[in-house]
């Protein structure tokens, strides 16, 4: 073999041998378990109830059907003039389908006494309202309607919350924040630098009344988790 032969399959082999070591490396590097850590971001808001639900229920009893009848349109009118005295307007409720119940045909011991009133009868009146404020206030006048001799059905008014969607965005945003904030915290504790977000996942959100006397104010949550590479 040549001189110059020898020579260049010594500069071949050191290449081969070059390349081999550097591909090792490589794939060494890519083998490597990647760290990461997984943190909770958290965002809370307070905010006053879209709508508020108040079924009015009243009951009326007789002998006969018209009797009943009679009992129940005139709970009916006191009801709707009650809520219009407090500021509602009639679009904002409904007088609802009465539900009559013949007391005579159900079963009973053998020695039971019969009811007083063969029928009994029960109605409501279903306020649906954007005016939160007026609720208490109208719930506090109420007992004005047993005075008037409505048999009223204990039923509380419910407060809901609808208007999500023109929150979400930037409770999402401020949960986020909050998870890069305690990952960096995390990162600094255990010495490393925070590398690029590896994954994001959105909780569900929550919603609660603030307290039992003030249901009508609302606390929103989202918890969201995050998941960054350290270095």
């Amino acid at each position: 073999m040549s001189h110059s032969s020898s020579l260049a399959a010594l500069f071949l082999g050191l290449g081969l041998a070059a390349a081999g070591f550097f591909v090792g490396r490589g794939i060494a590097k890519h083998n490597a378990p990647m760290r990461s850590i997984s943190v909770k971001g958290l965002a809370e808001k307070e905010a006053p109830a879209s709508i508020a639900i108040w079924s009015i229920n009243y009951n009326a009893a007789g002998n006969a059907v018209a009797e009943v009848n009679a009992q129940l349109e005139k709970n009916s009118a006191a009801v709707v003039a009650f809520l219009q005295k407090q500021g509602f307007n009639e679009k904002e409720f409904s007088v609802q389908p009465p539900a009559i119940t013949d007391l005579s045909l159900q079963e009973r011991e053998k020695d039971a006494k019969a009811p007083d009133a063969r029928f009994r009868a029960t109605q409501s009146v279903l306020l649906r309202t954007q005016a939160i404020e007026k609720i208490k206030p109208a719930l506090a006048a109420s007992s004005a309607l047993v005075a008037a001799g409505v048999q009223l059905d204990a039923a509380t008014p419910k407060f809901i919350f609808n208007r999500l969607n023109e929150i979400k965005p930037g409770m999402i945003q401020e949960a986020t924040h909050n998870a890069r904030i305690a990952a960096e915290q995390f990162a600094r504790d255990s010495q490393a630098a925070l590398g690029s977000l590896r994954s994001a996942s959105q909780g569900w959100f929550q919603i609660e009344d603030r307290d039992p006397a003030t249901p009508e104010q609302k606390v929103i949550r989202v918890v969201v988790d995050v998941q960054y590479e350290v270095r």
